[in-house]
C-alpha cells in the first residue's frame, strides 16, 4: 500500500479521525479536509493528486456533488484527465437512491453508507486501488454514449481483473469487434445510442459465430416492460437499470464471466481431448484413427474435383536392431526425431501419421507423383544426414519409402492407394534400403545402403 495517498473529505472530525486511522493501519498515508472547498484548495496545490479521495456528501462550503461537478469542471477546462481519474468514494448517511443516482453521473466510484462497519472501507478502497485478478485475462466491450457511465464500468471492471474496451455508440462497437483480434468474453451496452442502439448491436452480434455465446448485459434508464422483453428476444443476456448499485453489478458481471470461464475451460479440455484423441503419444503425429478418417476425406475430394494425390509410406530400416542394441528408450527417441523430420520436410497441408511401430505415412494432396517422388526423396536425405544420439548411443538411422498416386495408378479407393505405397515400399527394402520407389517397382532417385 505504500506511496498510495488517500484525500478524506468529511466535516466531522470524528468521522475524519475513524476513516484515517482504518487507512492509515492499511499502509496509505492519509490527508484530510474538513469541507469541499478545503479539499479543492489542496488538490490544486499538491503536486502528486491523491490516489482516491472518500467524500461526504452534506457539508458546509460546498457538499460533496459540488465537489465532483468542479473536478469534472476542471478537467473539462484542462483538456485532459487528470482530475476526473481520481476514484472518488462517498461516505455518507444521505444514502438514498437519488443520491446513489446524481453520484453516479457525477463519476462517483462507490458508496459508503453511514455508519460503516470497521474495515468495510479498507476492503473496499484495496478492491479499487489493489484490484484482485479474479478474470485477468477476460475481456469486455463497454458501450454507452455517457463517458462518465462508461469510466465509471470500466474502473468496476479493471477492479477484478477485466481489461476493457470501451465504445460511444453501437457502430463504433461493431468497429471494435471487426478489428478485435483477441476473445471478447462479456459485452455491456446501454439502450439509447447516437448512430446505433444497444438493441440493434445485440442482434449484429449474434449472427457472428463467434460472438453467439458471449453474455451480453443490457444497463439502461428504460424499464418499460415491452423494451425490456424485446432487449431479451434481440439475443441480450441480463438486464440491469441505471442508475445501477456497484454491488449488484459486480455480482451480475461476475456470474457471467464465471460462466464464461466454465465454458471456455469446457472448450479448451474438449481441443485437448480431440487432439488427444488424434494423435499418437509418442511422436505427436496423427494416429492411424485420424489417418484413416483423412485418408477417406481427402480421396474422395480429390475424386470428386479431380485433383492429384499421392500417398508415402515410410520405414525406419532395421529398427528392430536399434531396439535390441540400444534399449526401447533410444528407439523412442529416433521414433520422435524423425517424426520431427518430417514435420519439417512436409507441407502445411500434408498429413503426417505414425501407421504403427517403425511405419509412417504422409498424405499429399494437390501432388502428383513427380512431386511426391521429389518429396520422398528430401524426406530420405534428411533422414540419412541425420545422426540420433544420447548420452550413451549415436547411431545413423536411414528410411525406405514407397510411393503412389491417385492419377498415375488410379485405385478404387483410399485403402487400395495405401496398399500401391505398402508394395512400393517393400520394393525399396528388397533393393537395398534407403530408397525411394514407386508403385510398380519403378526405381526413383536411390541412395545408398545404411
Amino acid at each position: 500500500m505504500k506511496g498510495k495517498t488517500i484525500l478524506i473529505v468529511d466535516d466531522s472530525s470524528t468521522i475524519r479521525a475513524i476513516i484515517a486511522r482504518e487507512l492509515e493501519e492499511e499502509g496509505y498515508t492519509v490527508l484530510t479536509a474538513e469541507n469541499g472547498m478545503e479539499a479543492l484548495v489542496m488538490i490544486e496545490w499538491m503536486d502528486k493528486k491523491p490516489d482516491l479521495i472518500t467524500l461526504d456528501i452534506d457539508m458546509p462550503v460546498m457538499n460533496g456533488f459540488e465537489v465532483c461537478e468542479c473536478l469534472l469542471e476542471k478537467s473539462k477546462n484542462s483538456g485532459d484527465n487528470l482530475h476526473v481519474d481520481i476514484p472518488i468514494i462517498f461516505v455518507s448517511a444521505r444514502d438514498t437512491l437519488e443520491s446513489r443516482r446524481r453520484g453516479f453521473q457525477l463519476g462517483v466510484t462507490a458508496f459508503v453508507s453511514k455508519p460503516f462497519h470497521s474495515h468495510d472501507l479498507a476492503k473496499i478502497v484495496n478492491n479499487i486501488l489493489f484490484p484482485p485478478a479474479l478474470f485477468a485475462g477476460m475481456t469486455a466491450l463497454v458501450i454507452d454514449d455517457s463517458s462518465s457511465v462508461r469510466r465509471i464500468i470500466q474502473m468496476i471492471l479493471m477492479r477484478i481483473g477485466v481489461t476493457v474496451l470501451s465504445a460511444s455508440n453501437g457502430l463504433e462497437a461493431i468497429q471494435i469487434i471487426e478489428n478485435f483480434s483477441g476473445t471478447l468474453d462479456l459485452i455491456l451496452t446501454d439502450y439509447m445510442m447516437p448512430e446505433m442502439c444497444g438493441d440493434e448491436v445485440c442482434k449484429l452480434v449474434r449472427q457472428k459465430p463467434k460472438l453467439d455465446q458471449v453474455p451480453i448485459l443490457v444497463v439502461s434508464a428504460f424499464s418499460e416492460k415491452e423494451l425490456v422483453l424485446s432487449f431479451f428476444k434481440a439475443g441480450v443476456t441480463d438486464y440491469l437499470y441505471k442508475p445501477f448499485i456497484e454491488e449488484e453489478l459486480i455480482a451480475r458481471v461476475e456470474i457471467h464471466l464465471r460462466a464464461r470461464r466454465y465454458v471456455k475451460q469446457v472448450e479448451e479440455l474438449n481441443k485437448k481431448l480431440e487432439y488427444l484423441a488424434s494423435r499418437d503419444g509418442l511422436t505427436g503425429l496423427y494416429n492411424r484413427r485420424y489417418l484413416q478418417e483423412a485418408l477417406d476425406r481427402e480421396f474422395a475430394l480429390a475424386v470428386r474435383h479431380c485433383h492429384e494425390f499421392s500417398c508415402l509410406i515410410l520405414d525406419l530400416d532395421y529398427f528392430k536392431k536399434i531396439n535390441d542394441s540400444c534399449g526401447h528408450a533410444f528407439g523412442d527417441l529416433v521414433l520422435e526425431e524423425f517424426a520431427a523430420i518430417l514435420r519439417i520436410q512436409s507441407r502445411k497441408t500434408d498429413i503426417c501419421a505414425r501407421y504403427g511401430g517403425e511405419e509412417f505415412v504422409v498424405l499429399l494432396p494437390h501432388t502428383n507423383l513427380e512431386s511426391a517422388a521429389i518429396c520422398a526423396e528430401k524426406i530420405r536425405a534428411a533422414a540419412e544426414l541425420h545422426i540420433y544420439q544420447d548420452a550413451q548411443h549415436s547411431r545413423q538411422v536411414c528410411c525406405s519409402i514407397g510411393v503412389a498416386s491417385l492419377k498415375a495408378h488410379t485405385p478404387d479407393n483410399g485403402d487400395r492407394l495405401v496398399d500401391m505405397a505398402d508394395k512400393a515400399l517393400y520394393q525399396a527394402k528388397e533393393h537395398g534400403r534407403n530408397q525411394v520407389r514407386v508403385y510398380d517397382g519403378m526405381p526413383m532417385l536411390s541412395g545408398n545402403d545404411c
